[in-house]
């Protein structure tokens, strides 16, 4: 697969002509201002046409996602975007962006999808998200907000829930949407979505400087992202089962890790249980040819910009 990706559109991340087939590069949308993103495109693309969205934490190591999870993406033949919400932009993109907070996180997000849709070829209609820590808020929150857009989902060690309580304002609950406007949560389809939650066994601490220690949080979730991991996939198995239907959230434990997301991918194979969750055992890969159309598109809604990698004080 050959794509027509002009070199004054993609700032790529290796040095080379501008066939970035297996490439990573740094892209800003122009669809949606002031959120930068990493990409991925595999050297052979699966004919399932997979697409795995992989969202930071605070520290915003978009970069390091896409190393470490590089090796499995292109073994899987998996299309591998990771965005950088801004921490002087996207302020609450943890929590989708309320009103006042900054930007819609999610809606930049399927802006991203839509325009490399048009550019690429590959369906970005519905695709696979994974989250470490504050980027695990964002996802499970995405997939109450879009289930539609959603069809598996993995969390990395979040901070701290929206539970499935339609008793509890959002973000703490689902009785609403406050500050979302134009959004129903959808409890009952993201309750449906196969839905894998990792966390380390050593990620145990309730004096994590980092972690959301309001007592709002703790009385319903736990003093830390363990118990709180566990709390959440009881309530929502637990919400599945009084509708009578199958429990989808499934949990494990990191043996030996903190809070480290290098640390759970090299030590605890948090990389393989992804993508063993999204797409169990690879299957064979063909090489697709783009069609004319495909070949005539281009990263038009793109333009060229210098990555910087900002730091955020902002707790879980």
């Amino acid at each position: 697969m050959r794509l027509n990706l002009p070199d004054t559109d993609i700032l790529l991340s290796e040095s080379g002509g501008c066939h970035a087939e297996g490439r990573s590069m740094v892209l800003e949308s122009k669809s949606a201002p002031h959120l930068t993103y990493h990409l991925l495109l595999p050297r052979e693309r699966h004919p399932d046409g997979r697409v795995l969205v992989s969202v930071h934490g605070v520290s915003r190591n978009a970069e390091e996602h896409i190393e470490l999870l590089r090796p499995l993406a292109e073994r899987h033949g998996t299309l591998l975007i990771a965005p950088v919400f801004a921490a002087d932009r996207f302020r609450d993109f943890q929590r989708l962006g309320r009103k006042g907070r900054g930007p819609r996180a999610d809606l930049a997000l399927i802006r991203v999808l839509n325009e490399l849709n048009i550019a690429t070829g590959w369906d970005t209609s519905k695709i696979d998200m994974f989250g470490f820590s504050g980027g695990a808020q964002f996802a499970h929150r995405f997939a109450l907000a879009h289930p539609q857009r959603v069809r598996r989902l993995a969390l990395g060690a979040a901070g701290w829930y929206t539970m499935p309580d339609d008793t509890l304002p959002y973000p703490f609950g689902t009785a609403d949407a406050s500050g979302l406007d134009a959004v129903r949560l959808n409890t009952v389809a993201a309750a449906r979505l196969p839905t894998l939650v990792l966390v380390g066994e050593c990620d145990d601490r309730a004096d994590d400087e980092e972690l959301n220690c309001s007592p709002r949080v703790c009385g319903s979730q736990g003093d830390t992202r363990l118990r709180r991991a566990r709390n959440w996939t009881r309530a929502m198995n637990g919400f599945a089962a009084r509708r009578g239907e199958p429990k989808q959230v499934s949990l494990v434990t990191l043996p030996g890790v903190d809070h480290s997301f290098r640390d759970a991918v090299i030590e605890g194979g948090l990389a393989a249980h992804v993508f063993r969750h999204c797409y169990a055992a690879p299957a064979p890969m063909r090489r697709r040819l783009p069609s004319d159309t495909e070949s005539a598109n281009s990263y038009t809604g793109m333009s060229r910009v210098p990555f910087n990698m900002e730091p955020s004080t902002n707790h879980e």
